[in-house]
């Protein structure tokens, strides 16, 4: 099953929410965080794009795959490189 994830103002709000402080705060080193931030993203791209997305965190977590959250890292990254390449 797929669902698309990419990081929106609504994700980060809910990231908000959910865990108490601003992604610009997340220790990028916490599965949980990161796994919370990837969840919050899936469920507002799915939002957004009027995809049913019932899936709670815990099965959420129990869905996602090692291999899964190393490409995410690996897409986030790429992001945040572009970000700073467009900054310089």
């Amino acid at each position: 099953m797929e669902f698309p994830c990419r990081l929106t103002m609504g994700a980060m709000l809910q990231f908000k929410r959910t865990v108490g402080k601003d992604v610009s705060q997340m220790n990028w080193e916490d599965m949980e965080e990161l796994l919370t931030l990837m969840w919050c993203c899936v469920s507002s791209a799915c939002r957004a794009d009027n995809i049913e997305f019932s899936i709670d965190f815990t099965m959420f977590c129990d869905l996602v795959s090692p291999a899964d959250m190393a490409k995410w890292n690996s897409a986030i990254a790429e992001a945040n490189e572009k970000k700073s390449e467009k900054e310089q």
